[in-house]
């Protein structure tokens, strides 16, 4: 997908199209790098965490890129909430948690030098935040270090051994997207793609073959435009084709719109997005606020389990007001808690132990042994094997009625061909 100002998430199955637009406006300038953040609330010294650092790495795309930047903040706020969490209840095996959060604004000649000064820095592990981490992703190999989430959607998660993703991977989010719309009750289906990018109309012979393979013909494709006055033509059109159900591959903002525009016109068919870049913004907008369809790539952040609550609880301690934000706020912010819990299962299964200093290989041993590990029910069941790339081809599937998002199948995960649950 292409940039947006309006949304950070785009998305869709083109969503790596983002980090190529992206990649291709580097410019010598340096962005500013931040850091390790603490929320207002700030950070509580726990007494036990007094053992050697365990040093997270983040790369971050938290400024620049025509704005986009500022969206990918609450995922870096959201990872040292997690971070502020561990240490406040005495670290890991008594190593506290220290994050060290690098902004590349969106600039690959930045996000190289940040990443090589995390690999200085003696860091075990990396957080990629970035919309230009195919740059850095050779120096963290060449270092040994894994990263860790947060944004699986990027084109390294699934792709990259080195890379650990804490969800559902691109992999499978074409099948994900047509076995929703069945489930939903779909007869036929049509692609709406983002028009800023070429990137993002390659979804659609994907999207037809798949389809056809699943038993859900896609019969209409058309590409829109952020900047459109309105989507009538659109609606129209998808009407006048019998369609039941419409996946809208762009922003939250967009697809809002595009949702409303039908309802105007008497027009609402199911409508189908992926999950991660579900926000709230979604919940009372015309056409979706009861014909939404979701396939989340972990459990959703509006879910009512113990685990969700603990994260959200965090979130709103240490910086309260963010996950409010309905403009800011969506799934993958939520799911750098997730990344967080993976790197804490990792070293524990490494052999982490109190008074001895934790390594990157010993994280890396640890992320080759878990085993269908949920993280304590936020996951779709991850298991990592050493050397090759980890696709998570797992999913949670949800739906939106009167303005209130719930889980369908009973919160149980659905897999693409071939995976397991």
């Amino acid at each position: 997908m292409a940039s947006s100002s309006k949304r950070k998430r785009l998305v869709g199955v083109s969503a790596l199209a983002l980090a190529l637009v992206l990649s291709s406006c580097s410019s010598g300038n340096k962005a500013s790098t931040t850091p390790a953040t603490t929320g207002s609330g700030g950070s509580t010294p726990a007494a036990k965490a007094t053992g050697s650092p365990i040093k997270v790495g983040m790369v971050c795309t938290c400024t620049g890129a025509g704005g986009f930047g500022a969206f990918d903040v609450p995922g870096r706020d959201m990872y040292q909430a997690w971070a502020d969490t561990v240490n406040a209840a005495g670290g890991l095996d008594g190593h506290p948690v220290q994050l060290i959060a690098k902004d590349d604004g969106g600039l690959p000649a930045n996000a190289l030098s940040d990443a090589q000064a995390l690999v200085a820095d003696h860091v075990l592990a990396v957080v990629d935040i970035s919309v230009v981490d195919q740059t850095f992703a050779s120096v963290l190999q060449q270092a040994n270090i894994p990263v860790i989430g947060s944004e699986m959607n990027n084109l390294p998660f699934g792709t990259n051994p080195d890379f650990y993703p804490e969800g559902q991977t691109n992999n499978s989010a074409i099948q994900a997207v047509i076995e929703t719309a069945k489930q939903a009750g779909a007869t036929n289906l049509a692609n709406v793609y983002c028009a800023e990018s070429p990137d993002c109309a390659q979804s659609v012979p994907a999207f037809k073959t798949v389809g056809q393979q699943l038993g859900l013909p896609v019969t209409y494709d058309a590409e829109i435009s952020a900047t459109a006055p309105n989507y009538t033509a659109q609606c129209l059109a998808a009407e006048q084709q019998h369609i039941t159900a419409i996946f809208i591959g762009d922003s939250s903002a967009v697809i809002a719109k595009f949702a409303s525009d039908c309802a105007q016109q008497n027009y609402q068919p199911i409508f189908v997005t992926e999950g991660a870049g579900f926000g709230s913004l979604e919940l009372s907008a015309p056409g979706l606020k009861d014909h939404l369809w979701n396939e989340f790539p972990g459990l959703p952040y509006f879910a009512n389990t113990p685990a969700v609550r603990a994260a959200n609880a965090a979130i709103d301690k240490y910086f309260p007001g963010e996950r409010q934000n309905t403009t800011l706020w969506d799934q993958i912010d939520f799911m750098s808690w997730a990344s967080g819990q993976v790197l804490a299962d990792a070293l524990k299964a490494g052999g982490l132990s109190a008074g001895v200093s934790p390594t990157a290989a010993q994280v890396v041993t640890g992320l080759d042994s878990l085993k269908g590990d949920t993280l304590g029910g936020l996951a779709v069941p991850l298991t990592y094997t050493a050397g090759q790339p980890h696709s998570v081809n797992c999913w949670f599937t949800t739906r939106v009625q009167n303005g209130v998002p719930s889980l369908v199948n009973g919160g149980k995960t659905t897999c693409a061909s071939g995976a397991s649950a």
